[in-house]
């Protein structure tokens, strides 16, 4: 037990060295690895406020990615600490692939689809929700902050909580760095009682 306890610890103290050994992230600079796709880039642009960078692929691909994504080939800057006022504002939602059985030449397959676009998520200021699931339907609730022991594993807080939203269940908005294409704003929404969960984009 001992031995082991030492061998994480010698990890741990290698990697904060490695992280110090780092050159700074700078505009210009060639990474050649961002993960999770481990290609090589180049930063374009830094928005220091939200801890993001602009990188460009080999394969001349542009997203937005926080400084966690470029640790190990430099050191970036992380997102300044927000309150729950990150939170108000319109929300436009995406729920991403989901796998579902399909019946194709009468065989059954697992077939995993594109993700969507769904109605957006408006949260007010008042405490207030309102939640457009579809044409026929919205849903007009109450919000309010989660405590740490409420938030769902992994779930950096803060965190608010969308009562009896979708589906009459509870639902926790947190925050979710920002939108790879356009650097604004993301949340993830995610059902407390279960595992779906959709990603929203601040709107204008």
């Amino acid at each position: 037990m001992f031995r082991f306890v030492v061998i994480l610890a010698c990890l741990a103290v290698s990697s904060t060295a490695q992280a110090a050994d780092l050159p700074p992230c700078k505009v210009g600079m060639h990474v050649p690895r961002v993960s999770p796709l481990n290609r090589s880039a180049t930063i374009l642009a830094i928005d220091a406020a939200k801890g993001s960078y602009q990188v460009k692929g080999e394969d001349g691909l542009i997203d937005w990615v926080p400084a966690s994504k470029l640790r190990s080939s430099c050191t970036g800057v992380d997102a300044a600490a927000v309150t729950t006022q990150y939170f108000i504002g319109n929300w436009s939602l995406f729920i991403g692939p989901t796998a579902h059985h399909e019946v194709i030449d009468s065989k059954g397959y697992l077939v995993v689809g594109p993700g969507a676009h769904v109605p957006p998520l408006q949260i007010n200021t008042d405490g207030s929700y309102v939640w457009t699931l579809d044409s026929k339907t919205t849903i007009k609730g109450r919000w309010r902050v989660m405590a740490d022991k409420e938030l769902r594993s992994g779930t950096q807080p803060p965190a608010i909580l969308l009562t009896k939203a979708e589906a009459g269940r509870d639902w926790q908005v947190s925050r979710a760095g920002v939108n790879a294409g356009n650097n604004r704003d993301a949340i993830s929404v995610d059902r407390v009682d279960l595992g779906l969960s959709y990603r929203g984009t601040r709107l204008p």
